[in-house]
């Protein structure tokens, strides 16, 4: 049976100031992460990306561990970051 596919909110009921504000926070959490990498880090997180085109079983197995370390890295800044900033 095929399932039903939601409807999207009408734009006068979104909330946008919540939105943006979320949105915001975001933005921030991840510029944190991002940047505790090294320029030399954040290429290669780069290429590897680009060379999974979304499918980590794109990737080798030491490429899947290089690319979680890179990302577990920037997800521990990322987190300090949110919690400063709460």
């Amino acid at each position: 049976m095929p399932q039903l596919r939601r409807r999207l909110p009408h734009p006068t009921d979104v909330e946008w100031t919540q939105l943006r504000r979320r949105a915001t926070l975001a933005f921030v959490i991840l510029a944190a992460g991002w940047r505790e990498l090294t320029s030399e880090e954040r290429n290669e997180a780069r290429a590897l990306i680009s060379k999974s085109r979304g499918k980590p079983r794109n990737l080798s197995r030491d490429e899947v561990k290089r690319l979680g370390a890179l990302a577990g890295r920037a997800a521990r800044a990322a987190a300090g970051a949110h919690r400063r900033n709460r």
